[in-house]
């Protein structure tokens, strides 16, 4: 009778400290993934930011090249008008 008082003494302390290990672990990769979640989120945001920033800079040379575009056609009107003899 005493030697299984030992052993399940022994076993009760064995699962205690599998238990309190597996809880750490368990708040440990919680921490972890929280961590991981709030520089996703940061990343997240950077590339938003960096996404709206080259649509801005895109849109403006689109004005651009709309803007030489139409300039382009006023000259080469005002040119075939200077070309054109007697005017």
């Amino acid at each position: 009778m005493m030697k299984e008082k030992n052993w399940l003494t022994w076993l009760t302390v064995l699962a205690l400290v599998v238990g309190f290990a597996a809880m750490g672990a368990s708040v440990w990769l919680s921490a972890q993934a929280a961590k991981q979640t709030q520089r996703n989120s940061q990343l997240a945001g950077q590339l938003y930011q960096a996404s709206r920033t080259k649509s801005q800079e895109a849109s403006s040379i689109k004005k651009r090249l709309d803007k030489l575009a139409s300039d382009n056609s006023s000259l080469k009107k005002k040119n075939s008008r200077l070309a054109k003899p007697g005017t």
